[in-house]
């Protein structure tokens, strides 16, 4: 239940909250406003920390601001691509007002409190009903919590949207951590069903963002409103200029940090090419390898540390035993279609070209795709929205294939969701599996590059057919090597088996005397 006591309101990370205050005639509501934690705890390292402003960006800044009305969104795309980032920088533009962030969890326990929390509603904790035999209001589970909060928050989007004219935005970030099983399946279908009712009413917008392909399957059988947004790798130019910007960014703050000053020296053009071809055009990853000493050593360092969990999860093991076997069957198929997508994709040149010198106007922060100042088509039904993205020759294309090949290819149509789920592949809206990143690329061409590796593949597969035919089949084991003799004695036939020892006895005279009266 939600307390009287209301905070204050600040100039920053400023959203709104509904108090329930007593009066006369029962209850009433207040709208007030207060901090948002989320937007609090990504502003702990400066405006200025090291992330790419995305092609995306001035779109969901349109989202967040309220000006994007009849619709939700869906933002998917691969891990450490820039989605949870680019919410919370449109929330910093507008220091969160009307806008909340809420995390995801696999327990849905504790996604009940983080929902709480992210609207500052406050659940039955401290319920002492009990002791006057009056039952407690949790008992009913996450799942009717969660509904009394929403019933809570669709008020405070009634009274928002008449004062301010705009929807208050509502924003999920990771819904992919809900276990992938009826009981998350209903709590997406159950906000899927706020999402759509508030869209058309235009009193809130819902944003979630996710990894995984299931969420997106899950989420189009009851979409009408929803659009989709589908976030990719940065192309070479972009990544370029993205590095070179965080570079800059990393060395004047070490030496400001030293206090030795002096000139930034950046690393040349061929060494910023190089480390594109390593680690591609992954947001995370640039910030990561920009951040190093050694930026080659590093993104080789990265190589290898995928590399070594990609055989963890999925190594060959040629002559295994017959109790691991689902497991190296699922590790062979895997690897038929990573040996494909390994094959197909760029290869890794010993000394990249290089590339003309980058202009220092491109240091600042930039965003690659201009704003369209709001212009763009509208629809009631499930679309995509990703901005096109023009593909030049410097760019690092990931290899692709439909869904429906990638399952040919692996001789098995349950294994790609769990591949999905691992981030070994991504899964876009046009159903095209691809490599989950340029650095899983690399590890994958290694492992593939080594002598003997196709050996290696089919004897497994060829022990996993051995097992399997083993389990099928149905052996009868002979102690003994018998022989059965016939012959006739007295005119009657009379057949006898040696080599059974005492375990067979011949019939008696008595015994055939007996069945033939």
């Amino acid at each position: 239940m939600v307390q009287g006591s209301c905070s204050q309101k600040d100039h920053e990370g400023v959203r709104t909250r509904l108090c329930q205050l007593p009066s006369p005639r029962g209850y009433r509501y207040m709208l007030t406003t207060m901090q948002d934690p989320a937007l609090e705890l990504s502003k702990l390292n400066g405006p200025n920390s090291s992330h790419v402003k995305r092609r995306e960006q001035p779109l969901i800044d349109r989202i967040v601001r309220g000006e994007e009305k009849g619709g939700y969104y869906l933002i998917i795309g691969p891990k450490g691509s820039g989605k949870g980032t680019m919410v919370l920088d449109a929330m910093r533009k507008i220091n969160a007002d009307g806008v909340s962030f809420c995390e995801s969890h696999p327990d849905l326990e504790v996604f009940r409190l983080r929902f709480g929390k992210a609207l500052d509603f406050d659940f039955y904790e401290d319920w002492q009903g009990s002791l006057f035999s009056r039952a407690d209001p949790r008992n009913g589970g996450p799942a009717l919590d969660i509904e009394r909060a929403l019933n809570k928050l669709e008020k405070v989007a009634l009274r928002y949207a008449l004062k301010n004219g705009r929807p208050l935005v509502m924003a999920f970030n990771n819904i992919h951590l809900f276990p992938n099983t009826e009981e998350g399946h209903s709590l997406i279908h159950q906000l899927q069903q706020r999402a759509e009712a508030w869209a058309e009413g235009g009193i809130l917008t819902m944003v979630f963002s996710s990894d995984d392909y299931w969420c997106l399957d899950v989420m189009k059988k009851n979409a009408s409103r929803m659009r989709i947004l589908s976030v990719y790798d940065l192309s070479a130019t972009e990544s370029l200029r993205a590095l070179r910007h965080l570079r800059r960014q990393e060395i004047t703050h070490r030496l400001s940090t030293s206090g030795t000053g002096g000139e930034v020296q950046l690393e040349s053009d061929q060494e910023f090419r190089r480390v594109y071809e390593l680690v591609g055009g992954r947001t995370s990853y640039l910030a990561r390898v920009a951040r190093a000493d050694n930026m080659i050593d590093e993104a080789e360092a990265m190589i290898e540390s995928e590399k070594q969990w990609l055989l963890s999860k999925i190594g060959l093991i040629p002559e295994h035993d017959d109790d691991v076997m689902d497991e190296q069957k699922w590790a062979s198929c895997s690897w038929l279609i990573l040996r494909h997508l390994a094959q197909a994709g760029p290869t890794l040149h010993p000394y990249p070209p290089v590339l003309p010198s980058i202009p220092s106007k491109a240091d600042v922060e930039y965003c690659p795709v201009p704003d369209d100042d709001g212009k763009h088509v509208r629809s009631s039904s499930s679309v995509n929205i990703t901005p096109p993205v023009e593909i030049s020759s410097e760019d690092i294309v990931l290899p692709k294939v439909t869904y429906e090949e990638a399952r040919r290819i692996m001789t098995r149509a349950d294994f790609l969701e769990a591949l999905d789920h691992y981030h070994v592949v991504a899964i876009d809206l046009q159903h095209n599996v691809r490599p989950d990143s340029t650095l899983l690329l690399r590890a994958a061409q290694q492992v593939i590059a080594v002598e003997g590796f196709d050996k290696d593949l089919d004897t497994t597969r060829d022990r996993v057919d051995q097992i399997e035919g083993l389990h099928r089949q149905n052996e009868l084991t002979v102690k003994e090597p018998f022989r059965v003799m016939f012959d006739k004695r007295d005119g009657k036939p009379v057949w006898e088996v040696i080599g059974l020892g005492e375990s067979f006895v011949p019939e008696g005279e008595d015994e055939e005397e007996e069945r033939q009266v």
